[in-house]
């Protein structure tokens, strides 16, 4: 009798395990509802670094291209204006306006130099990876005082945008770089106080006092002093032993292959000796990239007596194949 009683209890030993396993085996509707409450939402890849490449593409625009592995939002943080010896400069008056994709109104806004930038409507789309696009920048200093800007009258100012590449998490990766394009300062000439005649002469026509008007103009030229050459910009001087007081100065430039000298700005203040040029004030060469045209420039000087005859060329630049920089006499071609 006692092994039928083990058979026995060894069948229902069986019959026990075998119903646990149908009991915890879930159905068809099981399974599925197992799959869906296991399904998480992953967030897009933003594996590797953010990446954004500027480069300048004309005055006043810049290619902005995506080398991170994924998407980002790319748009200007600050902006900054400097003076040529690179002072930065306080213009409270100054205005900026970024246009995406060169075209339609403003993406993005500055009131100031130095202030944070604004977007006038939202974000634009995201860059893709490797993707490009054009930012253009308007600059206005209307609004700036002429006497704060009386200095650089003549000359050009650094404007310095400072860019962002953020993924478009927001938070895990980031990309800064800059994009430097240059404003010229042109003031009109400064009006005498109320009351006084300008310089030089009187409402007859005379020199104060009572002085016969001037006799014809100083024949002297002025002479070169020097010509430094950074990236973009040039710095020519030149010094004046003629016997007038000089009122002002006419800068002047032509191509050094023969032509008619072209007045390119004036300077108003006679005092000055030295005049920025920038690569801008270069003609691009017509021939294709890697060929480089010289030009020559020199300065014409102003006197109460009117303006000196054409001058001999002082200096002698160009823009070694068409890089977008400047080159004084003795650079590397």
């Amino acid at each position: 009798m006692t092994q039928p009683r083990h058979t026995v209890l060894y069948l229902l030993g069986v019959l026990a395990l075998l119903a646990g396993v149908v009991l915890t085996t879930p159905g068809t509707a099981t399974r599925a509802e197992w799959r869906t409450a296991e399904q998480v939402t992953v967030p897009a890849s933003t594996t590797g670094r953010a990446g954004l490449e500027v480069a300048a593409d004309g005055d006043r625009a810049a290619v902005l291209t995506n080398t991170s592995g994924f998407g980002v939002r790319a748009r200007p943080v600050d902006v900054s204006v400097l003076a040529p010896d690179g002072t930065v400069l306080a213009l409270a008056g100054a205005s900026f306006a970024w246009q995406d994709g060169c075209a339609g109104p403003a993406a993005w806004t500055a009131r100031g130099a130095g202030a944070p930038v604004t977007a006038v409507t939202g974000e634009p789309a995201p860059l893709p990876r490797d993707a490009t696009a054009r930012l253009c920048l308007e600059v206005s200093l209307a609004e700036v005082p002429a006497e704060t800007l009386r200095p650089w009258d003549g000359r050009s100012l650094r404007v310095v945008t400072r860019l962002e590449a953020l993924s478009l998490d927001g938070v895990s990766q980031r990309a800064e770089r800059t994009w430097e394009t240059a404003v010229l300062v042109d003031l009109p000439a400064a009006e005498p106080p109320a009351g006084e005649e300008p310089p030089g002469e009187d409402p007859g026509g005379q020199e104060p006092g009572g002085q016969e008007p001037a006799g014809p103009p100083a024949e002297e030229p002025a002479a070169p002093a020097g010509c430094t050459a950074a990236g973009k910009d040039a710095l020519v001087a030149w010094t004046w032993q003629g016997p007038d007081e000089v009122l002002g100065w006419e800068l002047l430039r032509r191509p050094q292959a023969g032509g008619a000298w072209e007045t390119l700005r004036t300077l108003g203040d006679g005092s000055v000796r030295q005049a920025l040029l920038t690569v801008d004030d270069i003609p691009a060469a017509e021939r294709g990239p890697g060929r480089q045209s010289a030009w020559e420039f020199a300065v014409r000087p102003r006197t109460a007596a009117g303006t000196a005859a054409d001058p001999p060329a002082l200096w002698t630049l160009h823009s070694p194949g068409n890089s977008r920089r400047i080159a004084c006499p003795g650079d590397p071609a």
